[in-house]
């Protein structure tokens, strides 16, 4: 809208006052493009400390694709020569972000011995920092009595002054400047000290009067494990120094180290009139929850309670095992401990399901824990307070609706600090329960298999119960004539034929079976059905009454073949 309203008047402007226009346009592009969209600069050279005529390594960088001629390298001229730049750019594109930057390398050398400073460089609307040069008489004195390497091992530790089993904590800083292989840090130690890292190392890059370096930080946790005067030597950082020109591939490595400044540590003994156990810390907190908050229950119903200690520098092997007494009427399950960190604090958050068994009044035990400010130098308790709860009658199976892990009674066995220990190991009869379940399944798998058995070596019965037998032959032809089914009355004359091929009653009975078909495929119904069934039915009655032997004696009566 701004640029439309500025074009319209435009053009209703005098010719001067367009030319005037244009260069306000211009002016506020440019301004706006510089304030929104510079890029950074940075200066680093390869050391501070130089001969006279030492060509040294300048390095400019800047995150944008620039004209390799915007640097101009001219205010260099008064103190020091130098020679052609050698410049790179390029582009990247690594998850979705452009990254572009282009790089100038120099080689510098002072022309005169002082406080040289390299002055800062304009290119575009960045610009870099100055940086500070020592310029010494000649390279070769500067060779003979070689400079410090730029490595720097700083230590600090919160206090000096602790009592036995207390912790404090060690920070160690390591600033680098120089190219390392095999870089090392070996952790503090002293007599009577427990030392552990904490947490992972810290690593940061930083430019300081024009010279790269790289600040790595280290916690460890340090624990007195006596009394008196202790000497706690510094942590010590080893490796090895790169030196030569890498141009030509040729490099010297240099053993190294340099140790952390010691300290002087006083450890103070467990005061004598001190009683229970002694938790020496600078903070304790004690806290708890009930889920659900209520003051009334019923029998079965489950409540929960979750307590959480913490403890400022304590290791996590020091903190107390917080078992409560309970009484006999709630039944008490308790879940694994959840250790964890927060900035200087240790906790450990312990959750207990409490399930009451009997009706009426119940008070739930609350708890209290001795401790030893070191920061006052007195004698603390921090405590939890408990729970009356009026509990109503009502189903004390509900506890087989909670949670797995809330089923499993505390079995650990208790360390050596222990504030009130009871653990509760009557299981009620949830187990005999599961068990009689476990019987009643095994036995009606049994039965069910002794039932498929029995099933398969049985033959198959017919609705009265009795066993179904197939028809023999003459009983299917008399079947099949009563039902008036000629097709298997033919079938079953087939089969009755086939195993009696020389009965006496065969011509008969297929007279019978032929009059039989003849009426039932017949146009003509006027004959009497009636009475060739009657008459089929009769010789198949004979043929019931007519046994094997009668056939074979029959048969036997015949004329031999041979002639006597």
């Amino acid at each position: 809208m701004i640029i439309n309203n500025m074009f319209n008047n435009y053009r209703y402007t005098p010719r001067y006052q367009q030319y005037w226009l244009k260069g306000l346009f211009l002016s506020w592009l440019l301004a706006f493009s510089s304030s929104s969209f510079a890029a950074q600069a940075v200066a680093t050279v390869s050391k501070n400390i130089v001969g006279v005529n030492e060509v040294f390594q300048l390095t400019i960088n800047i995150d944008d694709n620039v004209n390799t001629n915007a640097l101009d390298l001219s205010e260099l001229e008064k103190h020091f020569n130098y020679g052609t730049p050698s410049v790179s750019s390029g582009t990247s594109f690594v998850n979705g972000v452009v990254t572009r930057q282009t790089e100038w390398k120099i080689a510098v050398a002072a022309k005169e011995i002082g406080e040289l400073t390299i002055p800062g460089f304009r290119i575009g609307a960045s610009q870099t920092d100055p940086i500070k040069m020592t310029v010494l008489k000649s390279a070769n004195k500067s060779a003979s009595t070689p400079s410090k390497p730029e490595i720097k091992i700083d230590a600090e530790s919160n206090k000096d002054q602790l009592y036995v089993g207390e912790s404090f904590r060690y920070t160690v800083r390591i600033r680098i400047g120089e190219q390392m292989s095999q870089a090392s840090l070996q952790a503090p130690s002293g007599e009577g000290l427990s030392v552990k890292q904490r947490g992972e190392d810290r690593q940061v890059e930083t430019v300081l009067n024009g010279r790269r370096y790289l600040i790595i930080t280290r916690d460890y946790q340090i624990t007195a494990n006596k009394a008196g005067d202790i000497l706690l030597r510094g942590a010590k950082f080893t490796g090895n120094l790169i030196k030569g020109n890498r141009g030509f591939g040729s490099t010297l490595q240099i053993p190294f180290e340099q140790q952390a400044d010691d300290f002087s540590l006083s450890v103070l003994a467990k005061p004598d009139n001190y009683k229970g156990l002694w938790l020496p810390t600078e903070a304790l907190e004690l806290e708890q929850q009930w889920q659900p908050d209520v003051k009334e229950m019923k029998v079965g119903e489950p409540i929960s309670r979750i307590i959480t200690l913490r403890i400022k520098n304590a290791e996590q092997s020091t903190l107390p095992n917080l078992n409560l007494q309970y009484p006999d009427s709630v039944r008490v399950y308790n879940e694994s401990p959840v250790y964890g960190s927060d900035n200087e604090f240790t906790s450990m958050t312990i959750k207990q399901v409490i399930i009451p068994r009997q009706s009426g009044e119940i008070t739930l035990p609350a708890l209290s824990i001795n401790w030893w400010n070191t920061a006052t130098s007195k004698q603390e308790t921090s405590k939890i307070d408990g729970l009356a709860l009026n509990v109503l009658p009502g189903d004390p199976s509900a506890q087989a609706f909670l949670p797995p892990q809330a089923l499993q009674p505390d079995t650990s066995e208790p360390t050596q600090n222990t504030v009130q220990t009871e653990i509760v190991r009557d299981s009620g009869w949830w187990p005999w329960l599961s068990l009689c379940l476990a019987l009643l399944w095994v036995t009606t798998l049994i039965l069910l298999l002794i039932e498929k058995n029995k099933s398969k070596q049985q033959p198959r019965k017919t609705e009265s119960g009795l066993a179904k037998q197939p028809l023999s032959p003459v009983d299917g032809m008399i079947q099949a004539l009563e039902q008036d089914q000629s097709i298997q009355l033919q079938s079953y004359y087939q089969q009755w034929l086939k195993h009696s091929p020389n009965h006496p009653l065969q011509e008969e009975l297929h007279m019978a079976i032929q009059n039989v078909m003849q009426q039932e495929y017949s146009k003509d119904k006027s004959q009497k059905k009636e009475s060739i069934k009657t008459n089929a039915l009769l010789i198949m009655q004979k043929l019931n009454k007519t046994t094997i032997s009668d056939v074979n004696t029959k048969s036997s009566a015949l004329a031999p073949i041979t002639p006597q």
